[in-house]
């Protein structure tokens, strides 16, 4: 399982693709698009609600936000925001879906963590719109699945743990 040059992954490591989630990188793959070669690494992503195969241009890793799986004191960064106060919280439903967009697409454990809290809290006061309830389904599967390799449980455990953090901060 060589490493391709440029890389900072090989073949059957385990990466985050923001809006993805955890990710195996499958191997490299040239081909040739519109006349001109490239490199792709080819990523699987198995969790039960998002199978799939993506091909990401190897020039593009870092446009697209890949990288590695968060160290234990980012979870552990993560863990304390879930339990703490209450994260800023738009009242425009139009610009609250773009901030939490926009946090999702950085992709760093934090981000990921307060979107999900806020998602929480909201869903306490009324029940979520269509769009924010399949937000809230995403940011839980982004966040549980990280939490598990890194943990190294079942992604169902670190959901279960992930929701009773949320239940005992309250807010819900």
């Amino acid at each position: 399982m060589a490493k391709k040059k440029g890389a900072w992954f090989k073949p059957g490591d385990k990466i985050v693709y923001p809006g993805y989630g955890v990710g195996t990188v499958r191997c490299f793959e040239d081909r040739n698009i519109g006349g001109e070669d490239r490199t792709f690494v080819v990523l699987d992503f198995n969790e039960a609600e998002n199978v799939s195969v993506v091909r990401v241009p190897l020039d593009k890793v870092e446009d697209v936000g890949l990288r590695p799986i968060s160290k234990p004191k980012e979870v552990k960064a993560a863990v304390a925001l879930l339990k703490s106060g209450e994260p800023e919280i738009l009242s425009s439903w139009k610009d609250r879906f773009a901030d939490h967009g926009d946090k999702l697409a950085a992709g760093d454990l934090s981000s990921v963590a307060t979107v999900l809290k806020a998602l929480w809290i909201l869903n306490g006061r009324k029940p979520l719109s269509f769009r924010e309830k399949k937000m809230y389904q995403k940011t839980l599967l982004l966040l549980s699945s990280e939490f598990a390799e890194v943990q190294k449980k079942s992604r169902e455990d670190a959901e279960r743990e992930i929701l009773a953090l949320l239940e005992a901060a309250g807010g819900a």
